[in-house]
């Protein structure tokens, strides 16, 4: 394990974890905070050289984000559902690896900015992410991006989408997924004793407020539970000191062996790919290489 990865840990043991997942009181405490911008960084605009566009659905914006080339046409398009724990806006650090994803699969990248809780659930994000899939499907293949909560949506909306007999996408990379809104595995507890960044307590607290009307096993908002087996490939990240890992390992017992790849980095915290550490850097290349060559095929 990287010394880096030991200061992300110490960090998020220090700060991220305390001011939000430690226990039901700061999740409270953040979840009544004002919201952050979801605005793209303008340096992915005039460094990076992308041309940014956005679409309403409804009350919702669409980013997409094209290339610094000319997109391939008839490539197809990625749709990218960020995480932030039902809480927290879009991160540059997603913005950079969507930014990545666009170049070198050299076709446009569309995110879907979804509602937080405690104002905004499940259903509304379900909904709007299969509106902006329809959208990027009109034009060619999809392949599914998601990180942690967005990862949890990615994969509940993938299976929604099928579920209304929609030919599949191409691909799904899931990033540290949150499978289980309520965390029911008993091997969570002992994760959770090393993960320096989630608690469950104050998951469940946040998960409660996202479940609004729907039962806590609905896939959507627990996509452990729903259709497995019909799903396109998945290529799914988590690392061990990861509070999801037991239900990633899960998921990756329940998926037919055939076409589905599973990353498991000893020593990495949560939603490590996004983080600027040497094993990071490693899985995003292997993350967005694998999207870029599914595209091209």
């Amino acid at each position: 394990m990287s010394w880096q990865m030991h200061a992300a840990a110490a960090y998020a043991r220090l700060v991220r974890k305390p001011r939000t997942y430690r226990s039901a009181r700061s999740a409270e405490a953040f979840l009544q905070q004002r919201k952050s911008c979801s605005e793209p960084p303008k340096q992915i605009t005039a460094q990076r050289h992308h041309r940014l566009t956005n679409a309403r659905h409804g009350q919702f914006v669409c980013y997409t984000l094209n290339p610094s080339g000319e997109a391939t046409p008839g490539r197809g398009s990625v749709v990218y559902v960020h995480g932030g724990g039902y809480v927290s806006e879009i991160h540059s650090a997603h913005w950079t690896l969507i930014s990545d994803i666009a170049n070198a699969s050299n076709s446009a990248v569309h995110v879907p900015i979804y509602g937080l809780a405690p104002q905004h659930n499940a259903a509304e994000a379900i909904e709007l992410i299969q509106a902006v899939i329809a959208s990027a499907a009109s034009t060619g293949p999809v392949y599914i991006v998601g990180d942690s909560s967005g990862g949890a949506l990615a994969l509940a909306s993938t299976q929604v989408w099928l579920a209304a007999g929609n030919p599949p996408p191409c691909g799904l990379t899931l990033i540290s997924p949150w499978l289980d809104i309520a965390l029911r595995n008993p091997a969570i507890e002992q994760v959770a004793a090393k993960d320096p960044w989630l608690g469950p307590e104050g998951l469940r607290y946040i998960g409660k407020r996202w479940v609004a009307d729907l039962d806590d096993t609905d896939p959507r908002v627990s996509p452990l539970f729903g259709e497995l087996v019909a799903l396109p490939p998945v290529d799914l990240y988590v690392g061990t000191r990861d509070i999801f890992m037991p239900d990633c390992r899960l998921l990756r017992d329940q998926l037919p062996r055939d076409n589905n790849s599973y990353h498991e980095e000893p020593g990495a915290i949560h939603v490590y790919p996004l983080l600027p550490v040497p094993e990071g850097r490693r899985a995003r290349i292997i993350a967005v290489a694998h999207i870029a060559n599914t595209l091209r095929h």
